[in-house]
């Protein structure tokens, strides 16, 4: 009985190492020699391999390329018989059997084992988290950089106003300044308080005492926040002053230059308190009379 178990046994066996046998590529026996390496790139049905020894070599896959993974502890399990080419990503060893002896940049076949895959795995995962990093850094940095061209538009476009500003002056320099009034405003505000309101039409009521006058306002704004933010805050201080002359004070479209906006330029007192910056949030209205005409 002993002897018919031991019989049986070996023919299992037998079965067994014949069948895991039968998964070897049937070329094995005169193949050409393999080309080992690690994928470092891939651009399309081209591999670039490099390995110790080899160099750099391109290997091109053709549709009968056959593509599998070598699993088990002999290496011999092919599992599937034929895998999708998506397996073959930068970074994965392979083996490669040529076409031929004079073709031995197109793949035959192409194989990896279980563990290179894994290794390859493992490898992605660990480097997931700092490329997450990189490219949040990227994204901020592309966001810094997009935020510091807006700065320097509005510091250009304040130099812009400051130079359209000079020009305005010289132009004038025919009129003699009759009188100058500020108009304050709250923080993030271009509202007229009822004394500015006030201030405005007590300067327009002079100004119609005058020929050949002309009325100049300039808008401003603190230092606090953006280049960008206070140029436009400046624009609106100064529209505001201007509509109000022309809507409620009667004053004629051509008796008042267009507005100019100085962002955070040319402040009237520091910055670096609340009294200062109250005093620099503020429009500036000059009354001009042409000397030649204006008495």
């Amino acid at each position: 009985m002993d002897l018919h178990r031991s019989v049986a046994k070996a023919i299992v066996l037998t079965a067994s190492l014949a069948g895991a046998l039968a998964f070897i590529p049937a070329q094995a026996a005169d193949k050409v020699d393999e080309i080992e390496g690690v994928i470092t790139r891939r651009d399309g049905d081209t591999l670039v391999l490099r390995g110790s020894g080899l160099g750099v070599i391109n290997i091109s896959m053709t549709k009968a390329t056959t593509i599998y993974e070598l699993k088990g502890p002999l290496g011999v399990g092919i599992f599937p018989s034929r895998l999708s080419p998506d397996v073959l990503v930068p970074g994965l060893k392979v083996s490669i059997e040529p076409e031929s002896a004079t073709q031995k940049g197109v793949a035959k076949s192409i194989h990896f084992t279980t563990s290179d895959l894994e290794t390859l795995y493992a490898i992605q995962a660990a480097l997931a988290g700092p490329q997450a990093q990189i490219q949040a850094l990227t994204q901020e940095l592309a966001a810094q950089k997009q935020h510091n061209a807006i700065q320097d538009q509005a510091i250009a476009a304040s130099k812009d106003a400051d130079a359209a500003f000079s020009k305005r002056m010289k132009d004038l320099a025919d009129y003699d300044q009759k009188a100058e009034i500020s108009i304050l405003f709250d923080v993030n505000s271009a509202a007229l308080s009822d004394k500015a309101k006030a201030d405005l039409k007590d300067l327009a009521a002079q100004a119609k005492n005058y020929r050949g006058y002309l009325i100049q306002v300039a808008g401003y704004a603190d230092a606090v926040g953006s280049a960008s933010r206070n140029q436009v805050l400046s624009d609106r201080r100064a529209a505001a002053v201007v509509a109000y002359l022309q809507q409620e004070c009667d004053v004629a479209l051509s008796r008042v230059l267009a507005p100019i906006a100085m962002g955070a330029s040319n402040p009237v007192a520091a910055n670096e308190t609340a009294q200062g910056r109250a005093e620099n949030r503020r429009a500036t209205v000059r009354l001009g009379v042409n000397r030649g005409i204006g008495e």
